[in-house]
């Protein structure tokens, strides 16, 4: 790929990161706050989330709703999105419109409006999401809220990012304003723009506009890092709207520099990928004990982004007449033939492609390669990192896999949160 990287750090501990491609007029721009649901303040889980919502409800210099205004005026667009470890703002738009973009993201970094009115209104607007994506699903979403509780033990790592209702209504105007003042400083924060720019110039538009911005002391960083759990868990919990049981398991993770995490990654693709997975071919198609298979390693931060420990998920969907431990048997059984057979070359050949292919395609976006840059520089310390994942994930091994595999998916570490639906009516 034809990129051109590089960073530099102002005076106020702001990363910028730029990534050089002239093939079309656009520019796709990430501003990377690291502070996602695992830093939230105890006791006010989905908070994190609910001030992504505050970050578009404007500021003394631009009212609500002008933000928005400027990006589809400009011929762009943007969003936001909350991760465990980060939360990012995102806009892609044509490239002369980079600096209306760049000084929008300044502004609200350097102040927000707050009121009663605006947080009670996106407090409404974040219980809606919990009813319509959680409470609305037929399983409750229990992968996202319910399995983390099983599986770790920290209250940053085990509770529901997603938030409480409960939590949420206790959120104050200090709240809102204590997390903006300890999280959303510059020296905390990566601004990754990539498209048709000049990285100078870049360089020179985000010093005059961000770097009159004063950092501050960060908090302590709690430690997301926990070992293998030292015993199994089986949870069983109601479903009244699902039609069919499902189940989902999952395992600790090593860090993300542990010889194991990228051989782990590629795990999580063999097992399910589509119909080509393991589990997919062996419970679905093979066994016909499942109808659906999803998971993989780090699914809700993606790829190798992320900080301490992360989750291995594998989630099944399966037929009302088979027992959850049946089920169970059944993915051991697919996770001891990867250990004790390994992985034919063939497969794995094609495993690693689909990742390598699935990757490249998606820097082709300017937004996402925006975004992988941020998190590349926000992880590594450099955007130029991005580039090394292909050829590292190449250079794995059968041997490698089958390792990873052996010492962290065992059923001993595992938890599993098994969601049963309601007894079929009796028919007359």
């Amino acid at each position: 790929m034809n990129i051109l990287f590089s960073s530099r750090t102002l005076s106020n501990g702001l990363v910028v990161a730029v990534a050089e491609n002239h093939e079309e007029p656009v520019a796709g721009v990430c501003v990377l706050y690291k502070v996602g649901s695992r830093r939230e303040p105890r006791g006010r889980s989905g908070f994190a989330h609910l001030f992504e919502h505050l970050m578009f409800e404007g500021t003394p210099r631009v009212p609500k709703g002008v933000f928005d205004r400027v990006c589809e005026a400009s011929g762009g667009s943007n969003n936001g999105q909350t991760r465990p470890d980060t939360t990012i703002y995102l806009e892609t738009a044509p490239v002369n419109a980079l600096s209306r973009l760049l000084w929008l993201e300044a502004d609200r970094m350097k102040h927000l409006a707050f009121s009663d009115e605006t947080l009670e209104n996106q407090r409404e607007v974040v219980k809606e999401e919990i009813r319509v994506n959680v409470q609305n699903d037929p399983y409750g979403l229990f992968e996202y809220g319910e399995l983390p509780q099983q599986v770790f033990d920290s209250w940053e790592n085990a509770h529901d990012g997603y938030g409480d209702f409960a939590d949420l209504e206790a959120a104050s105007l200090d709240d809102v304003r204590a997390f903006y003042e300890a999280f959303y400083r510059p020296n905390n924060a990566v601004v990754a723009v990539a498209g048709a720019v000049e990285a100078a110039e870049v360089f020179e538009l985000c010093s005059r506009l961000f770097e009159d911005i004063p950092p501050r002391p960060l908090p302590p960083h709690p430690d997301l890092f926990e070992a293998k759990r030292a015993g199994p868990a089986l949870v069983f919990s109601p479903a009244p709207l699902a039609k069919t049981p499902a189940l989902a398991a999952g395992w600790r993770m090593p860090p993300r520099d542990h010889p194991d995490a990228l051989p782990l990654l590629v795990l999580g693709e063999l097992l399910h990928e589509g119909r080509t997975g393991r589990l997919h071919k062996g419970l679905v198609e093979g066994r016909e004990i499942a109808t659906e298979v999803s998971g993989g390693f780090n699914p809700f931060q993606g790829g190798p982004w992320y900080e301490g420990t992360t989750l291995f998920l594998t989630k099944i969907a399966f037929r009302r007449e088979v027992p959850a431990e049946r089920v169970l048997e059944a993915l051991d059984e697919e996770v001891a033939s990867v250990v004790g057979s390994g992985v034919p070359e063939a497969e794995l050949e094609r495993v690693k492609t689909r990742l390598r292919t699935q990757f490249v395609a998606a820097l082709e976006s300017r937004l996402d390669l925006a975004v992988e840059m941020a998190q590349a520089t926000a992880f590594d310390g450099r955007p130029q990192a991005l580039l090394e994942l292909p050829g590292r994930v190449e250079a794995l091994t059968s041997g490698d896999v089958r390792r990873a595999a052996a010492a962290w998916l065992d059923a001993p570490s595992r938890a599993v949160v098994v969601k049963k639906p309601s007894a079929p009516e009796p028919q007359a």
